[in-house]
């Protein structure tokens, strides 16, 4: 039993080692890489157009429209400032908040 699990045990390790190697000249594969602070993804809502907001879950082409338009009158000093679209309301905002930022 014993000499069963050793045998086991060489075996899956010959297979991970040959699996490294052809994968990247016998380096473990690079870990994935975390975007550094600088690398902002969220849409600013004070300068993209509306086919930028439009990507945003729960815009469509009408609200990115009332956003742009809402901008023109006043900027958004924070995000909770997009609230004063009309069309969106507390459950839309807490779907984009994370997506968005005004700086």
């Amino acid at each position: 039993m014993i000499r069963g699990i050793v045998a086991l045990a060489i075996l899956l390790g010959t297979l991970h080692t040959a699996h490294t190697l052809a994968a990247g000249n016998g380096a473990a594969p690079p870990a994935e890489q975390e975007p550094a602070a600088s690398e902002d993804t969220r849409i600013n809502i004070n300068t993209a157009g509306p086919a930028e907001l439009v990507q945003l879950p729960g815009i469509g082409p009408t609200r990115a429209q009332a956003i742009v338009e809402e901008r023109q009158k006043r900027r958004f000093r924070r995000v909770e400032d997009i609230l004063r679209v009309p069309g969106i309301g507390r459950k839309t905002f807490g779907r984009i908040r994370d997506s968005i930022r005004v700086q």
